[in-house]
């Protein structure tokens, strides 16, 4: 009988091969979730936030029961850093919300024009604490509860029960930090009326947001980083302001996680389609493209064909609407015209709360042929 932690060790290698642009035995599957392992085993989500060690064990208890995955991109859930990370204010079940509604961000875009400098004269890290204690109190407690789970125990954990803790690691980026705080539409008139200002925010902000990144590598010593974005998607800028603004920032962020000795995934929300060429300048065979199903994935495994792995992308509309048989045959068609080298088999962004069990079951069905 095949113990965990050979398991483990054929799981990985699986992902590594793939990761490095070879040919596995069969391709990967990640499984991305959170509420929904909680509302798979009927637990209210205010009992799923009260301890976060606690609610990595409700993904460990909930995962066998769908079947046999490789690896796991959410440990545990991480709404209670959500706050920080886009300046806004997270309503919880059990708190603000009944104890068992999906929990919701509600951006409010306290930034100023003036903060820039603030960010110029003090640095990000010195801004960002100041502004929250003094704009978002709630967020910086909620991040410090956050930070107090004991994530190395947690990534054990998976490693023992045979399963890659794919990304315990993650990150947002500066233009989609400016964006939650600032608000969208002022600044975008900000690239234009203080654009020399913003790079200069941003390039301070990649500087110090590369340096948490580097410590926490070297703590944690995770298999991957998870690097989100969204609103610097190439959709939403010009070519010439995502050029300047967008591109190189993401670079130098994913390059210093590479440069750690880590895999990157680059968890890309919306539609990146017009810019997908461009990160073949990114390093190769260490990054991992995942998309939420906006972006084309046939079009993204052309052009990154031989450089990047390329991971999704289920869309979760069809794990909530779908029958087993139609996520059945999207999954098939996607490992026979994607895989099997350089491709993971994952739901596109994140599986939602409501989605219906025999769906999940059917996506890992077709990665596992079982």
């Amino acid at each position: 009988m095949t113990t965990n932690q050979e398991l483990y060790r054929e799981r990985q290698n699986r992902l590594d091969t793939a990761i490095a642009l070879g040919t596995p035995d069969k391709v990967p599957i990640i499984l991305t979730g959170d509420s929904f392992f909680a509302r798979h085993l009927g637990i209210p989500l205010a009992d799923y936030l009260k301890d976060l060690y606690e609610s990595s064990q409700i993904h460990l208890r909930s995962i066998p029961q769908l079947g046999e995955i490789d690896g796991v991109q959410y440990l545990n859930p991480c709404v209670y850093s959500l706050g920080q990370g886009v300046y806004a204010n997270v309503k919880l079940p059990g708190r603000e919300l009944p104890p068992n509604a999906q929990w919701q961000i509600e951006e409010v875009n306290l930034m100023t024009a003036d903060d820039y400098d603030t960010i110029l004269n003090k640095g990000f890290i010195q801004f960002h604490q100041e502004f929250l204690a003094k704009h978002l109190p709630a967020a910086l407690s909620d991040m410090e509860f956050h930070m107090k789970t004991d994530f190395p125990r947690i990534i054990a954990d998976y490693k023992q029960a045979g399963y890659v803790p794919f990304t315990p690691i993650i990150c947002g980026v500066p233009f989609d930090m400016l964006s939650s705080n600032r608000g969208m539409s002022n600044l975008v008139k900000d690239l234009y009326r203080i654009p020399d200002k913003v790079v200069s925010v941003i390039d301070i902000m990649t500087t110090d947001l590369i340096e948490i990144l580097r410590a926490q590598i070297r703590y944690m010593k995770p298999y991957a980083v998870f690097i989100g974005a969204t609103r610097c998607a190439s959709e939403f800028l010009s070519p010439k302001l995502w050029e300047k603004f967008a591109l190189p920032h993401l670079k130098r962020i994913v390059e210093a996680v590479a440069g750690e000795g880590c895999n990157v995934l680059m968890h890309f929300d919306s539609n990146w389609d017009r810019g997908l060429e461009y990160f073949r300048e990114f390093p190769k065979g260490k990054c991992v493209f995942a998309s939420d199903h906006s972006t084309d994935i046939y079009k993204a495994r052309k052009i990154l064909d031989g450089h990047m792995c390329v991971m999704g992308d289920v869309p979760a509309a069809l794990l909530k609407l779908g029958t087993p048989d139609e996520v059945y045959q999207y999954c098939n068609k996607l490992i026979k015209d994607l895989g099997p080298s350089g491709f993971i088999l994952a739901v596109g962004c994140c599986l939602p709360l409501d989605a219906k069990v025999e769906n999940v079951k059917a996506m890992i069905a077709a990665a596992t042929g079982k």
